[in-house]
């Protein structure tokens, strides 16, 4: 028979221990929780974001320890169980903008927009990559926090520049 020799060790957690996998989860339902509050204040939009976030990260650790523990480097490729979480949340987010076709323009593919960062932070989470999901996660939050704010700034700029805006002592 054919004999492989394993170079690495079939144990769990092989480099990585327990403490810093839980604190990925947490770290993940935190991020997801505060994603999913600045989108909206709805308690199942909420627990939505943290879990899609939570899910996100415990797939990519199970796909990064998989592979790891495999010790096979030609079989090694951990992102392929990882880009079925994209797959995933294309589907969750059609649905998301196919329920949302009765509401305002784009609140659904919003929506869904702010629900794949959200998969994508969580993976970014799960490969250990917490400083870039701390960024990203503050950059979101200044997007859906202040979009409103900002374009109605640039259409009063707007009205102003163009003249159709005038400043009288009615106005």
């Amino acid at each position: 028979g054919c004999s492989v020799k394993r170079t690495v060790p079939l144990t769990p957690g092989w480099g990585v221990s327990m403490e810093i996998w839980v604190g990925r989860i947490v770290l993940a339902a935190i991020m997801g929780f505060i994603l999913g509050v600045s989108t909206d204040r709805s308690i199942s939009t909420t627990r939505t974001y943290a879990i899609t976030c939570m899910a996100a990260a415990l797939l990519t650790i199970v796909s990064n320890e998989f592979f790891r523990n495999l010790g096979h480097p030609y079989y090694s490729d951990p992102g392929r169980l990882s880009a079925q979480i994209i797959s995933a949340i294309g589907f969750i987010g059609t649905g998301l903008i196919w329920m949302a076709e009765d509401k305002p323009s784009g609140s659904g593919l919003s929506l869904a927009a702010s629900l794949w960062i959200t998969a994508i932070l969580g993976m970014l989470i799960g490969a250990g990559l917490q400083q870039a999901v701390v960024l990203a996660t503050f950059l979101v939050i200044i997007i859906i926090c202040f979009s409103d704010r900002l374009i109605r700034c640039k259409d009063y700029l707007w009205r102003i520049l163009s003249g159709k805006h005038r400043i009288d002592k009615g106005e």
